[in-house]
């Protein structure tokens, strides 16, 4: 009988220890979260601490947003958080995705940048300047161009417009699309180029600082909502309890202040 006994015990603990185990197990989920370079790692490492370590997050870096929403639609990715609501939407029109913004979290300038220049006033005739090659960022950094005066697009394209709808170019400047990551890497070939600001980041430039041309960011301005980064998932789980605590993580005043001093403004959470 105590052989039993004792038999039964270890039957236990061994049962008892199987269940912590695989409860442990069970109760750590990993999401994968896909972004476009390293220069937010910084965000999402603090973004985890508030997290704790119930919740994973693994980051899936991309070259391109237009591969990450591809991996995302196909079940690849849990979330992305890479694109402003005017390329998602783009998207989303273009290819039928069915994904949806869950959280908002950064809006970041998209300026211009130049290794032969130090002010837009010394841009000269038939001076050519890149722009990113994607339908969105094309129209915003057109917009750019139009608000630093250097030609006019027609206002009734509202935050779409692409190089046919510049209705003037004074200087006559060369505009050429290129991809927005190796723009920073061909300022030496050009009088400017215009980029995003995370790519800007991850080539070593400072969005603010470095910048020859460089428009306000206010993220209450209307005219800039349609440029707010976004948390994304997909469609049907829009309402996932998981994904949206890591939304809550993100959304939190220590993340804000981090965002603030560590990209020196050239980052502005907008939520």
């Amino acid at each position: 009988m105590n052989k039993l006994k004792k038999l039964l015990a270890i039957l236990g603990l061994v049962i008892y220890l199987s269940v912590s185990v695989n409860g442990t197990a069970s109760a750590q989920t990993t999401v994968t979260v896909g972004v476009i370079g390293d220069s937010t790692d910084p965000i999402w490492e603090l973004v985890q601490e508030n997290l704790g370590e119930a919740i994973q997050i693994e980051l899936v870096s991309f070259m391109d947003g237009i591969y990450a929403n591809q991996a995302q639609a196909e079940g690849e990715l849990d979330l992305t958080a890479f694109q402003h609501n005017a390329f998602l939407n783009s998207e989303i029109a273009d290819k039928g995705y069915e994904l949806v913004a869950i959280g908002n979290t950064i809006i970041s300038p998209m300026n211009i940048y130049s290794d032969n220049i130090s002010d837009i006033s010394e841009l000269s005739e038939g001076d050519q300047i890149a722009i990113p090659n994607n339908v969105t960022n094309m129209g915003r950094a057109l917009i750019v161009l139009d608000r630093a005066g250097l030609i006019k697009v027609d206002p009734s394209k509202g935050f779409l417009p692409d190089i046919t709808d510049i209705i003037e170019n004074p200087l006559n400047l060369d505009i050429v699309e290129a991809d927005p990551a190796l723009i920073p890497q061909a300022l030496p070939d050009l009088a400017a180029g215009i980029t995003n600001s995370d790519l800007a980041i991850d080539f070593g430039l400072n969005p603010v600082k470095d910048a020859i041309f460089a428009l306000a960011i206010d993220p209450d301005n209307e005219d800039l909502q349609p440029y707010i980064n976004i948390i994304v998932a997909r469609t049907e789980d829009a309402e996932n309890e998981i994904y949206l605590k890591i939304v809550e993580a993100f959304q939190q005043d220590n993340v804000a202040e981090f965002i603030l001093a560590h990209y020196d403004n050239a980052l502005i959470p907008a939520w």
